[in-house]
């Protein structure tokens, strides 16, 4: 565990080193005497076998299963007075509830959960989806020690291993347990792995040779979006290069104007089913994740300097109700890919899906 000099106290800011055998013993009587909390007033029932220590003694933090907890609310103490008055933000507690409970799950036929509800799995779709998971690479530094995965989900996707294959370490770091352990099935000892908020990162500046946050920005509330990409920025080291993939949503003007139609039956529809639960007594629908997309202006006015490049023009649903194997739905897409690559910065715009692109 070489690594754990590049990590820091997410609640002082201090240096972190590994409990102690003797250490262990200490907490684990402390936990069996009720003298063990977390941070948030919680009586801590559970032992520990592994952990780590801020270097004033204030907050321990487990390992569990290989995954190092770093969250706030979940560092323990033995010290009433290091309790913290934050309440939980729902919208990320809502975020977390999904994919520990179904997000990161496999169906039979081997799918992610989240991959069924939110991606097109067909396979006319495949080679299109494929070429644009490829193009992160591009934009990455090939070789390095670090190279950060925020948030890393499950790696639900082979394809999304190369952008580690030749640096020392993929540091893996979700907001979802589950998501963690489904990560460390597939990359071993080669990932560091650790539960943490985007928006308060436990690790010390310049320290990654890369990052890449792949779809996960736009389920950070919307006041918390450009510090969390602040935060992958600080944690970038000098000449260091990291990607960031967004969903610009309504504000792309080739997804609305192709998708206005179904959207405004979408928006009937749930209209519909929102007066009929009311009538019912039923209250609205509960969200299953929270979503927020911001303009390109907010982030060229927020962000530090960045290129913009195209990931992918084509949103899900436009896929789903125009692209068919029937209706040479393989040579629509080729013809999308190679528009795309003719004009990154043009598409990354227009298009559902941009790149932002960062370097040190």
């Amino acid at each position: 565990m070489n690594w754990i000099g590049i990590l820091k106290c997410p609640l002082t800011g201090l240096d972190l080193r590994i409990l102690t055998e003797e250490e262990i013993v200490m907490i684990n009587a402390n936990t069996a005497a009720d003298k063990l909390w977390q941070s948030d007033g919680v009586l801590i029932k559970q032992t520990i076998e592994q952990g780590l220590i801020s270097s004033d003694q204030s907050y321990i933090y487990p390992i569990i299963n290989g995954i190092v907890i770093l969250l706030k609310d979940l560092a323990l103490t033995r010290d009433t007075d290091k309790f913290i008055k934050e309440e939980k933000d729902r919208d990320k507690q809502l975020v977390q509830n999904f994919y520990n409970q179904k997000g990161w799950f496999v169906n039979e036929e081997g799918n992610y959960e989240d991959a069924v509800i939110y991606e097109d799995l067909r396979a006319v779709s495949k080679e299109y989806l494929k070429k644009c998971h490829d193009r992160v690479s591009r934009y990455l530094n090939p070789t390095g020690t670090y190279m950060l995965d925020a948030a890393s989900g499950a790696l639900q996707y082979p394809d999304y291993l190369q952008y580690s294959e030749n640096y020392s370490y993929r540091v893996c770091v979700d907001f979802s347990f589950q998501a963690l352990s489904e990560a460390r099935k597939k990359l071993g000892k080669k990932g560091i792995y650790v539960l943490a908020d985007m928006c308060n990162m436990p690790f010390k500046d310049n320290v990654m040779d890369g990052f890449v946050s792949l779809n996960t920005i736009y389920h950070i509330p919307k006041d918390e979006q450009a510090l969390a990409i602040h935060e992958l920025y600080r944690l970038l080291a000098k000449n260091g290069k990291g990607v960031v993939v967004y969903d610009w949503y309504k504000h792309s003007a080739w997804m609305n104007l192709y998708l206005l139609p179904f959207r405004g039956f979408v928006y009937l529809k749930n209209r519909i089913l929102s007066l009929a639960g009311k009538l019912l007594g039923k209250g609205e629908p509960q969200k299953r994740l929270y979503f927020y997309a911001h303009t390109y202006n907010f982030f060229k006015q927020n962000l530090p300097p960045f290129k913009l490049a195209v990931w992918r023009s084509l949103s899900v649903p436009f896929m789903r109700y125009y692209i068919h194997p029937a209706l040479f739905g393989k040579k629509i897409l080729n013809w999308v890919y190679n528009k795309e690559e003719k004009n990154p910065e043009l598409c990354g715009r227009k298009g559902e899906y941009p790149m932002f692109i960062f370097e040190k």
